[in-house]
């Protein structure tokens, strides 16, 4: 007997399905730019999975929209809200 579902996961890994939604254009869309994005930092997807990691698209987005500098990305929000608090004081 399979055990229920007690609680979701949200997976960190997904498919180019995924990816392309949370860019906000289509599959078909992203296919066409996808050689144009990886030029520009764009995470490739794990070569053993074959999916994309949501958190290395997010600090792409990130860095590129000045969020956070390159390589920086923060995924602790009492990290993120100290550097906002910091940047507000430093005005």
């Amino acid at each position: 007997m399979a055990s229920a579902l007690r609680f979701p996961i949200d997976p960190r890994m997904v498919p180019v399905e995924k990816v392309a939604r949370r860019l906000g254009v289509t599959v078909a869309r992203f296919g066409e730019i996808r050689e144009a994005l990886e030029a520009n930092g764009f995470p490739h997807p794990d070569p053993i999975i074959g999916n994309y990691c949501l958190q290395a698209v997010d600090a792409w987005v990130d860095a590129r929209s000045g969020l956070t500098k390159a390589g920086t990305a923060v995924s602790d929000p009492s990290i993120a809200l100290e550097r906002i608090r910091q940047r507000a004081w430093a005005r």
